[in-house]
């Protein structure tokens, strides 16, 4: 499950503007060290009705199983409520963003991964993220394979393996 809510399923991706917009940004803004590192960035999204979900990988363009650095972003559905906090949620994603991308490209050793979702506030506002090294396209394809369904299982943890 990509989504930061359970409850969150069945949602839609966010329009091609607002992604294709912000992955060409990031591949400007960072395109020295993407041709440094054979890297590019790729941007997805989706609405929930109790959330707003966007996900930015940083992915290899030799390698498709070298380990990315995927940030995911969070925030809850009152940042949806009517087009104005809409756009200051837009803004404020692709700040927050930029922050952790530039915090990643400053240190050459880098590695703070944090695979758990925690809170951050930007402008008064809360949001949320984790940092993981999820391959995106890997967990997509997977739940296609799976179905719907896989998601809602529990598995008894004391099984012998």
């Amino acid at each position: 499950m990509i989504a930061r809510k359970k409850s969150s399923k069945s949602g839609k991706a966010l329009p091609t503007d607002w992604t294709e917009g912000l992955n060409r940004l990031l591949n400007e803004t960072y395109q020295s060290e993407c041709k440094q590192k054979s890297r590019y960035f790729d941007v997805y999204g989706q609405v929930y009705s109790e959330e707003l979900l966007l996900v930015i990988s940083y992915l290899s363009e030799k390698d498709e199983y070298l380990a990315p650095i995927t940030l995911f972003l969070s925030s809850d559905a009152n940042h949806l409520s009517d087009e104005s906090n809409v756009n200051v949620t837009h803004k404020n994603f692709i700040d927050i963003a930029g922050l952790f991308f530039d915090e990643i490209f400053a240190d050459e050793d880098w590695n703070e991964f944090e695979p758990n979702w925690q809170e951050v506030s930007h402008n008064k506002e809360t949001y949320f993220y984790k940092i993981s090294r999820e391959n995106l396209n890997a967990t997509t394809e997977a739940n296609k394979l799976l179905g719907d369904d896989f998601e809602d299982i529990e598995f008894d943890e004391g099984l012998d393996q």
